[in-house]
């Protein structure tokens, strides 16, 4: 009797050893990276990305950065600005009462954006930016000349007209860490502005979906 009142007292130690080790919050918490690990808990990043945007009925070539600070691995604030212009796929014919020689859209908007990342410590999660701020639209057209001194032809871009905007824009991106300083993404996002004036009319121009993928780099 006394040898099995022993043993239970030797297992019920272990037990509550097992057990209290257990429960103590993970000090050594490190985001799994797919080479090497990250282990701050306070860090920041610069990032680069390039898409394509919506511009109501036209698609735009996009490049965009950001500057964050990210706190505890899982959430993100900092500053981006963007900037597009649709000069890859041509003029722009649809405008021809006011603009029948055709025209480019062009512009770029900026701001503050946070940045709440779900599953940081999984080789592959999600995060969730919101960005607001404000930009300009231009209506832009190519001016040709000849320059005498060089005896070439010479375009330069003019502005046939510009229009500011504020702008607000979620979005949802697939971030991938590929090294303790490097890590990969690719998102989707919608802006949302208000009604834009141009070309005698208001319209919300700027409303649509952006698709981009880019490289961070930081401490993560």
């Amino acid at each position: 009797m006394k040898t099995i009142v022993t043993s239970l007292l030797i297992m019920l130690t272990m037990g509550l050893g097992v057990f209290a080790q257990e429960s103590q919050p993970d000090t050594n918490y490190e985001p799994r990276t797919l080479i090497g690990n990250s282990p701050s808990s306070l860090g920041g990043y610069i990032s680069f990305a390039m898409g394509n945007t919506a511009l109501k009925g036209h698609n735009a070539l996009m490049g965009q950065m950001r500057l964050a600070a990210r706190i505890d691995h899982s959430f993100s604030i900092g500053v981006t600005g963007t900037g597009f212009s649709d000069f890859l796929h041509g003029l722009n014919y649809d405008r021809k009462t006011n603009i029948p020689d055709g025209y480019y859209i062009e512009g770029g908007y900026g701001g503050i954006f946070i940045e709440p990342v779900f599953a940081p410590h999984f080789p592959v999660h999600f995060s969730f930016p919101l960005m607001v701020g404000a930009g300009a639209v231009m209506l832009t057209e190519d001016m040709y000349g000849y320059n005498w001194n060089d005896w070439e032809y010479q375009s330069d871009r003019s502005v046939i007209e510009i229009a500011p905007f504020v702008i607000v824009e979620p979005g949802v991106e697939l971030e991938i860490n590929l090294a303790r300083y490097v890590r990969l993404s690719a998102g989707v996002s919608y802006k949302f502005t208000n009604a834009i004036k141009l070309d005698a009319g208001k319209e919300h121009l700027m409303n649509g979906l952006s698709v981009n993928g880019g490289i961070k780099l930081g401490v993560f």
